[in-house]
């Protein structure tokens, strides 16, 4: 038998096979540690919620990158030559450092339109040099989507080193040193001496640029000359007043922290992305000093039998002031839970100011997600307090919307579960509506203990300040674990009044507004349901559905918003790729059969992504944690998956990947069973068991939706082979709809439901390749 001819293009990659591969790597390393980069910088400057919105947008580029690559190659007889992948290459060196340059200059958050400008052209670049590269190599699509997905996940690692290190800023510009590299490897490849010397002093004179950076700090960004901040960014507007002064910056994977001083020096405030406050204050060890603290309406739950409150759990322990309550309490034991572990880092940087206040004698830190900390533990407390847990910051791959998992149903049995005889759980909230929701949530859970309704309104309470506007008026809902007592009311009461509070409710002394439910006229779903005719959703949340800021009907603005252009961009784009550019020798219905297949996959992935990322942050404890190793595990064996079908004939794809992609919708599936189980098991384990846990428990799924991409790339270049980039494109900017598609399915039906589109896409991608590929590749 004679033995097959290797085709032009084999030929051509086995010779190149280890510069291609790796600027595959280098190019999609950059293309995801870019949109983490970028999610920490939009964070920072604009609202929190049209982060997401810019960088999805953002993402878009991908596709018109691909599209832009498509009618180029469309234009010519042979595909791009290495010198114009070097050059492309080499541009979106530039881009990024433009970028850079326009994201530190920019003089209002109103100029969204010029930040998204500036940040969509790398996208573009990358999108046009790598859907080329997959389009002269195609017929090694599964060894190059290998590469590809390798180094994602190196990407997402790498980034949050470098934002560390260097802070979101700076990061653009090493990254551009990395695209400066890639393209000194592609003039190699293509023996382009003067490209060759161009990348290298491109790559050069930008790593000299930025050690001379990390010296004199001149890539600074200045967060009081920025004007019309949005309202939730307050360090903003606390940087207007001509005494305050920012003290010391610096960024984490998690968020930037900033230290602000201002004319009153008994506090310094501690900003999350300019947003969310943490106030420490001064303290040298005399309590006298700080007495003032027990003025306010944060004490409240405090003042109830201060001398039976020995062990106390702060969630959420920020800059230390909630520490230094518990301990003007008299508390013999502090346990102090922080998410973010720089946060504790710098309050202990300032302990000659704030007098140690996290190494307090009885005091203990924890860093950690303070519901995964309560689900761990095996202690008593007599009172768990979480005083307004909203970190308002963004991480890449989850929701719009500040999801928060320490009111939900499930964490509110943790807590109930962890509470000594006489113990109670204290919240402090914005104001009235989330105590509201929060005393709605206290008596659903109580009902679930066992008690009836009117039993659990015996054990709860809800008080608000008297002044100030009602969207700022604090509130403190207490949960109590034995039913409120006519001493305890009575104590109760009179702090609150001393503190100018109302209280709204409390068994015995004040039951307005709770008359129904008390005399059993109306259960707690039609109170729910009556609240909500009225404008307001007082539904409790679960860990399917952890929205507890969202409690007004619908969907969010921007979540809305970011569906809408979504859907708009991929339906002209496929629009496009279906009808138009088509060639003339019948290759139609092939293009038209086959470009869905890449949208679905593009769908499914990030709909099957954001919620696994979601859930296993309350086995991993930490969002950065959860970030790395759900998107690392999945990429890493998605890579393995594409590299095994990159091993398969061309003639034996149209059975397997169709089984892969059906694989991968029945794990999906069976997740919402195992994953939740296996969570809990592994739950009290250390946590480099944890992380073995979510490895083993991804990787399988990971490796067979690692095939069905690759495998469609093979079959797209038997059917146009100049149409790959158009393929690639669509799966690139049908990963926007995705992610506005999980945003809204999460917010309206919970991860559930998103888990299991994305299983309903997978299957059928999988319908479509069976019944079309045979016909594609049909000689």
């Amino acid at each position: 038998m004679a033995k097959k001819q290797r085709s032009e293009p084999d030929v051509l990659f086995a010779g190149r096979a280890p510069g291609v591969l790796a600027v595959v790597m280098l190019l999609s390393a950059v293309g995801l540690a870019y949109e983490v980069a970028l999610t920490r910088l939009f964070s920072l400057m604009f609202e929190y919620h049209y982060v997401f919105l810019i960088v999805s947008i953002s993402v878009a580029g991908l596709g018109v990158g691909a599209a832009l690559a498509t009618l180029f190659l469309r234009q010519r007889d042979t595909p791009l030559d290495w010198s114009d992948l070097a050059n492309g290459t080499l541009l979106i060196a530039l881009l990024l450092v433009g970028t850079m340059a326009v994201l530190l200059t920019l003089s209002s958050a109103s100029l969204k339109i010029v930040a998204l400008t500036a940040a969509v052209l790398p996208f573009i670049g990358i999108g046009f040099v790598n859907s080329a590269l997959f389009a002269r190599f195609a017929e090694a699509g599964g060894t190059l989507y290998a590469a590809d997905l390798l180094g994602g996940a190196v990407g997402i690692a790498a980034v949050l080193g470098l934002v560390t290190w260097l802070g979101a800023f700076v990061t653009l510009g090493a990254l551009g040193v990395v695209c400066a590299l890639a393209a000194l490897i592609l003039a190699w490849i293509g023996g382009a001496r003067r490209l060759q010397t161009g990348a290298a002093g491109a790559a050069a004179v930008l790593a000299v640029l930025l050690a001379l950076n990390a010296w004199g700090n001149w890539l600074a960004f200045s967060p009081a000359d920025l004007d019309d901040t949005p309202p939730d960014k307050t360090m903003m507007t606390v940087l207007q007043d001509p005494d305050a002064r920012l003290v010391e910056t610096q960024w984490s994977p998690f968020a930037r922290l900033d230290v602000v001083e201002t004319s009153d020096e008994a506090v310094r405030y501690v900003f999350t992305d300019a947003g969310a406050g943490s106030i420490m204050v001064g303290y040298d060890g005399d309590d006298q000093d700080v007495a003032w603290l027990k003025n306010e309406i944060a004490y409240l739950p405090f003042t109830i039998a201060p001398e039976a409150t020995q062990n106390v759990l702060i969630l959420g322990s920020g800059a230390g002031k909630d520490v230094l309550m518990a301990h003007l309490t008299g508390a013999e034991s502090i346990t102090a839970v922080e998410i973010n572990p720089q946060m504790i880092d710098l309050t202990r940087d300032y302990g000659s100011y704030n007098g140690d206040i996290y190494d307090l004698p009885g005091v203990r830190t924890v860093a950690m997600d303070g519901r995964n900390f309560v689900d761990r533990t095996g202690e008593q407390f007599d009172l768990i307090y979480a005083n307004l847990v909203y970190s308002q910051a963004a991480t890449p791959g989850t929701s719009a919307l500040a999801e928060n998992y320490v009111y939900t149903q499930e964490a509110l049995h943790s807590y109930w579960d962890r509470l000594s005889d006489d113990g109670r759980i204290a919240f402090v909230a914005h104001h009235g509506i989330e105590g509201m929701r929060l005393v709605v949530g206290a008596l659903q859970m109580l009902q679930d203990e066992g008690y009836s309704l009117q039993e659990a309104l015996e054990h709860v309470a809800l008080a608000s300040l008297t002044y100030g506007d009602a969207q700022a008026k604090t509130s403190v809902v207490i949960v109590m674990r034995q039913p409120w007592s006519g001493d305890l009311v009575n104590q109760f009461v009179t702090a609150a009044h001393n503190r100018q509070t109302g209280v709204l409710y409390i068994p015995i002394y004040q039951e307005t507004g709770f008359d129904a439910l008390e005399l059993g006229a109306m259960t707690l779903d039609e109170f729910i349901r009556d609240n909500q005719e009225e404008g307001y959703d007082y539904t409790p949340t679960t860990d399917n559905w952890p929205f507890f800021y969202q409690y007004q009907e619908g969907l969010p603005a921007q979540v809305s918003d970011l569906l809408f252009i979504s859907l708009i961009l991929a339906g002209a784009y496929l629009s496009w790729a279906i009808f138009f550019f088509v060639r003339r020798d019948g290759g139609q219905w092939k293009r038209a059969a086959i470009t869905p297949y890449f949208a679905l996959l593009g769908a499914a992935f990030l709909l099957v992504e954001t919620p696994l990322i979601q859930r296993f942050n309350l086995l991993l404890g930490q969002p950065s944690s959860s970030l790395i190793v759900v998107i690392g595990a999945l990429l890493a064996g998605g890579g393995l998956g594409s590299f095994l079908s990159s091993r398969l004939g061309l003639m034996r794809l149209p059975r397997f990947a169709p089984l892969a992609a059906l694989g991968v919708a029945v794990l999906v599936a069976l997740s919402l069973v195992i994953y939740p189980a296996l969570i809990d098991a592994a739950l009290p384990w250390s946590f480099g068991a944890r992380v073995a846990v979510t490895v083993i428990a991804l990787l399988p799924l990971g490796l067979l939706m690692g095939v069905p991409f690759p495998s469609g790339l093979r079959v797209a270049s038997a059917a146009d082979p100049r149409g790959v980039s158009a393929f690639w494109g669509a799966n690139a900017i049908l990963s926007v709809v995705g992610t506005a598609l999980a945003m809204a399915l999460a917010v309206k039906f919970g991860f559930a439901v998103t888990l299991l589109t994305g299983a309903v896409l997978y299957a059928l991608a999988a319908l479509l390749a069976y019944v079309t590929w045979p016909r594609v590749l049909a000689r």
